[in-house]
């Protein structure tokens, strides 16, 4: 699989997901220096281009090596990049965690639940996972609406070393009995 080629599109608002090119350092710096956006994640704003770059190479190999990772989401008809949503795999966990991030902009209109959807469609269809979580803030009221409307089932609270989260997950069995 060639990571520059693999895309995904989704249905519901013309989105393309695909993955990250060397190019998209510029729009992770751009997505993670507003405040808002970085509220509710550990990580906050990015610190530098380089840091950005650093980042993008190391989705990259992800891709490469476990064929996952966050793909840049794109309005279809502008490939205006958007946001990020995709699936990453805990080492400390040992779980596959969904995650995504858009620019403020785009908030509300349903985006990151199409995109996470298409997400879990790859993840248990294509990849054939049998579990797949999330992990949000607690005062992150947009995921966790989000989560929601996925089907994911919160199943209790995480602490790690960055603070506590409330813990989602989603099987393969539910993916299938979930409306189409």
């Amino acid at each position: 699989m060639q990571i520059d080629s693999f895309k995904i599109v989704t249905s519901v608002h013309k989105l393309i997901l695909r993955a990250h090119r060397k190019d998209d350092a510029a729009f992770m710096v751009e997505l993670n220096s507003d405040l808002e956006v970085t509220e509710h994640t550990p990580d906050g704003p990015l610190p530098s281009h380089d840091v950005a770059i650093q980042i993008v190479h190391s989705i990259r190999q992800q891709f490469h090596d476990k064929k996952i990772g966050w793909f840049i989401v794109e309005e279809a008809g502008t490939h205006k990049p958007i946001g990020w949503c995709g699936l990453k795999w805990l080492e400390d966990s040992n779980e596959m965690d969904l995650g995504y991030r858009f620019l403020k902009k785009v908030w509300g209109k349903g985006f990151a639940t199409d995109a996470a959807m298409s997400c879990l469609e790859y993840g248990f269809l294509r990849l054939n996972f049998d579990r797949i979580t999330a992990k949000v803030l607690p005062d992150n009221t947009g995921s966790i609406k989000v989560l929601h409307k996925l089907g994911m089932n919160e199943i209790g609270i995480v602490t790690e070393d960055n603070g506590s989260y409330l813990h989602f997950e989603m099987l393969k069995g539910q993916f299938f009995k979930l409306p189409k």
